[in-house]
């Protein structure tokens, strides 16, 4: 085979994820040029959270917890936690969703980063598994007015923040009804050091969610949180 026809054929192969990727490098890069501070707003300050906004903060982003009753200077209410905020991460306990995204004020268009998993200590007012096949779809119908991605529920809060395996990065499957909503989201968890992979719209939600019961499984069988999911390819 000519070096002209396999390389025609790898770039077909591969000529969409590093559309992907240099969309993100670009968008990366001009933020950076402008001088322009992103603002992150956290919903929860539980280990999740506290683990995303350490990575963030090393990142260069600007990292602000949302909480019902704000008690220090880089806190603010519920109400407010939409005002100035570039992307909004939901990490609470899923039984807290129902009563707590309602709240956040989310303007059109904003982009809200779903890092609940719907299993622990109940489910939240307004859930059924009969009307909703995910905690993902549940959320996007809290908030119809926002761009809901799934991102960063298939791994322990130990290792989201640029994570070291010897088996290479760890697999984060994004989904999400919206594609620059997903790239944004993207970008973060790559720039954290995870294998991020956009595997559709909101409603495969539920298999992501599901990794992450596979991954508490695992959990108590190895005894341990010091493992990951990764995507071979060949």
């Amino acid at each position: 085979m000519g070096f002209t026809v396999a390389f025609q054929q790898y770039f077909a192969q591969t000529r969409g994820q590093v559309a992907r990727n240099l969309k993100r490098l670009v968008l990366t890069h001009l933020l950076n040029l402008l001088g322009v501070v992103v603002m992150i707003t956290i919903v929860g300050a539980g280990q999740v959270g506290r683990s995303l906004a350490q990575g963030l903060e090393v990142l260069g982003k600007s990292v602000r917890f949302a909480r019902r009753q704000p008690e220090l200077a880089q806190e603010v209410g519920l109400q407010r936690c939409a005002v100035g905020s570039d992307y909004v991460i939901l990490a609470t306990p899923f039984m807290a969703t129902g009563d707590v995204v309602p709240q956040l004020g989310l303007e059109t268009g904003q982009v809200l980063i779903d890092a609940t998993n719907p299993f622990g200590r109940g489910w939240p007012a307004g859930y059924n598994g009969a009307d909703f096949a995910s905690g993902g779809e549940f959320v996007q119908f809290l908030a119809p007015q926002a761009h809901v991605v799934k991102c960063f529920n298939v791994i322990g809060f130990e290792h989201m923040n640029k994570p070291q395996f010897p088996g290479g990065k760890p697999f984060m499957p994004v989904c999400g009804n919206q594609a620059q909503a997903k790239a944004l989201a993207m970008n973060l968890a790559t720039d954290l050091g995870l294998d991020a992979v956009d595997i559709g719209d909101i409603s495969k939600a539920a298999l992501v969610e599901n990794m992450g019961l596979l991954w508490g499984a695992l959990r108590d069988v190895e005894g341990s949180r010091d493992f990951a999911f990764s995507l071979l390819r060949s």
